[in-house]
């Protein structure tokens, strides 16, 4: 089947414009239609793909808005079908846009298949009577593309988290099993069963079934999550405020949360036409991995349930969790067997290392590397098996050699710096800023508001656009990686959040601070394919969240003083590279001391929060080398301050009551569990909302 047909038929065939309105043939869902209005946040720099802007009409619901992009399957590769990716939380992003996302959206186009990502405006979950009857959208859409886009072989779909919990619902509340050939939940759906989650401790009879229904060594998991908590107003401080548990009322009863579960009385649990594969991270510790086990388990109909190593709750972000939802596609479409079965070897002549590049960067393969990829990611080669277990086993010996040198620590008994203040570690004083002061000096915050009202919205050539946006993009390494989409999150249930602002992640995982010190480094064309993909140029980043660390840094104040030189050097580097850039924020590292594989322990994470102090004074005492006043001389830095300060004391904690605790990091004790992410995301609102020089931009 061609694809390179003339683009007015190609608008008709795959967009459906040549009619206004499609009518689902579920007469419980709704309608919807094509606007024929540009994505605002453009296409995802996927080739093949193109982007248009629907609106979802379901019963006794607003009108919502949705992106959706559609990439065509990759040339000379035989057609499958389509695949639709669905993002988590509310839906408001899309799938490629987040780590991993991207690549597994192309290489499922690799495969043969034509792949649809969806993006809400503003999330599908919407304070409207219940999540079961806000589903109706995604329902009401999958029905739309099915009948509109999809054009023969199988109709697959995919969702992480919440949106494991669109199909879950599509599935036994809609009747989507009728057009589904293979669903696959992964990491979820969180919401199987809300009388089970949305309450502050486990009934007993939750408490037992959640320690049983985690098959025995799936996980590698000290303990597993078996609660989201009650239900939360808006006003209240909680990780999962964005409204699951309340969506029915505040006062729900436990029927009444049970009733708007995937699995509510009166569910539909047999898909004959469906193969449903339900898919969980070996390291996602988290309330979404028992709950969802609630569905899985319930299904009648043929099901496959997998737990993927070394995976934590993003799935796709792995490229263990990508191999095992590309198997589940091949084998529920029967699509790539062959290249399944067979163990293809790289011709001598094949740059491995290079098509590595070419997958992570999204960019087209020939049909001999997508032969080579597809083969290695359903584990062909020879000694392959063999390989993954003993690298597996080095790893695990490393750890157990690691841990033996350095055992957790739940406090170290060093003292936060704005608890320091005018006191000394090591000869050096505390305080944020110069002389033991947690607070910037009158002149320099003026400056600030000063250029604070400088930042507007501007479009793509970072020309002042009542269209354009703000972007505020962060800066940093996997820890901030996974704190920023969890603030983004946090941020968008806020009613007064500015909505020409745009936050855009641009931290990368394993990225060390030499890399963004360093202009011609990979990292700084990673963060440009992450504005990219949000639709947005880097003439449109006006602010900055950054966050910075040298892995396993000892020895003080050597290795604090080379980050202070590496954050200087990557504040100079965000002048040359985004010009319209005026203000940064910067942290340091929370509580190092749980680490059980190094990383940056303790005091290292510690000692972070002097290279940023250092680095702040710098700019403060004038230095030209971050001047940001061009009454002063050349512009070479934006204006900086401290951001949220993150560190403290473990569990003895800090003044203002702060503890980081052993369930606020995952399995390995280093990165953010989502407790942990929550943590530091209200630290962050709480600052941008606050800040003299951030409520003007943030905040409408």
């Amino acid at each position: 089947m061609k694809f390179s047909v003339c683009l007015y038929l190609t608008i008709c065939m795959v967009w459906g414009v040549c009619r206004a309105f499609a009518e689902p043939t579920n007469p419980g869902l709704g309608t919807v239609v094509d606007t024929g209005k540009p994505c605002e946040r453009g296409v995802s720099g996927i080739p093949g793909t193109s982007c248009r802007v629907l609106e979802v009409r379901a019963p006794a619901l607003k009108a919502l808005a949705v992106e959706v992009r559609v990439t065509e399957p990759a040339a000379g590769v035989p057609y499958r079908g389509t695949v639709v990716l669905g993002s988590g939380g509310d839906g408001a992003g899309f799938y490629a846009g987040q780590d991993g996302g991207k690549i597994l959206a192309t290489e499922v186009a690799g495969m043969g298949f034509r792949v649809v990502d969806r993006s809400w405006n503003g999330g599908w979950i919407t304070d409207e009577g219940g999540m079961r009857k806000e589903s109706a959208r995604y329902a009401t859409l999958l029905t739309w593309v099915r009948e509109n886009v999809h054009q023969g072989g199988k109709f697959v779909a995919t969702g992480n988290s919440g949106g494991s919990a669109e199909i879950g619902y599509a599935l036994t509340t809609w009747g989507r099993g009728e057009i589904l050939d293979v669903a696959i939940p992964t990491s979820g759906p969180p919401v199987a069963r809300l009388d089970y989650a949305c309450v502050k401790k486990a009934t007993p009879e939750w408490g037992e079934l959640c320690a049983k229904i985690v098959p025995k060594g799936a996980t590698e998991c000290g303990t597993q999550a078996c609660v989201l908590g009650p239900p939360r107003s808006p006003a209240e401080s909680f990780v999962y405020k964005s409204g699951v548990c309340r969506q029915v009322g505040l006062d729900a009863t436990v029927e009444e949360l049970w009733a708007d579960s995937v699995v509510h009385p009166g569910a539909v649990l047999s898909y004959p036409k469906t193969k449903v594969y339900f898919l969980y991270g070996a390291q996602d510790c988290g309330e979404p991995v028992p709950n969802g086990l609630t569905f899985a388990t319930a299904v009648t109909s043929e099901k496959t349930i997998r737990f993927v190593p070394k995976t934590p709750h993003a799935l796709f972000s792995t490229a263990e969790g990508r191999a095992a939802i590309e198997l589940a596609i091949r084998e529920g479409t029967g699509a790539g067997q062959v290249a399944a079965m067979a163990a293809v070897q790289a011709p001598p002549s094949m740059d491995v290392q290079a098509i590595k590049r070419k997958v992570q960067n999204g960019e087209p393969l020939t049909p001999a590397e997508r032969q080579f990829v597809q083969a290695q990611r359903a584990g062909a080669g020879p000694g392959r098996g063999a390989a993954a277990a003993s690298a597996a086993r080095a790893m695990e010996e490393r750890k157990k050699q690691w841990m033996a040198q350095h055992p957790p620590q739940a406090s170290v008994g060093l003292v936060p710096l704005p608890d320091l203040a005018t006191g000394t570690y090591q000869g050096e004083q505390g305080g944020l800023y110069p002389g033991g002061k947690n607070e910037a000096s009158r002149a320099h915050v003026a400056a600030g508001v000063k250029l604070a009202g400088q930042v507007v919205p501007l479009d793509g050539n970072g020309k002042p656009s009542a269209d354009g946006k703000i972007v505020f993009l962060s800066i940093g390494f996997s820890n901030p990686n996974m704190e920023f989409p969890a603030f983004i999150r946090r941020a968008k249930q806020e009613t007064d959040l500015n909505p020409k602002m745009l936050m855009v992640n641009g931290c990368v995982g394993s990225r060390a601070s030499s890399e963004q010190a360093d202009p011609n480094s990979r990292y700084w064309r990673e963060v440009a394919e992450r504005l990219n993909a949000a639709g947005v140029t880097a003439l449109q980043v006006e602010t900055l969240w950054v966050k910075e660390v040298i892995p396993g840094a000892e020895g003080f104040p050597a290795k604090a003083k080379e980050l202070q030189a590496d954050i200087e050097a990557t504040l100079r580097n965000l002048h040359v590279k985004f010009p319209n850039a005026r203000l940064a924020y910067l942290s340091s590292r929370t509580y190092g001391g749980w680490t059980e594989v190094g990383g940056s322990p303790e005091p290292g994470a510690y000692e972070t929060g002097f290279a940023v102090k250092w680095a702040v004074a710098d700019q403060l005492e004038g230095k030209a080398d971050l001047n940001f006043d061009p009454a002063k001389g050349p512009v070479v830095a934006p204006w900086i301050e401290w951001g949220p300060y993150l560190w403290t004391d473990g569990v003895k904690g800090r003044k203002d009551g702060l503890v980081y605790l052993r369930e606020d990091v995952q399995d390995d004790g280093l990165h953010p569990s989502p407790k942990g992410q929550a943590k530091v995301a209200e630290l962050m609102l709480k600052f941008f909302r606050n800040d003299a020089t951030t409520k003007g931009w943030f905040l409408k």
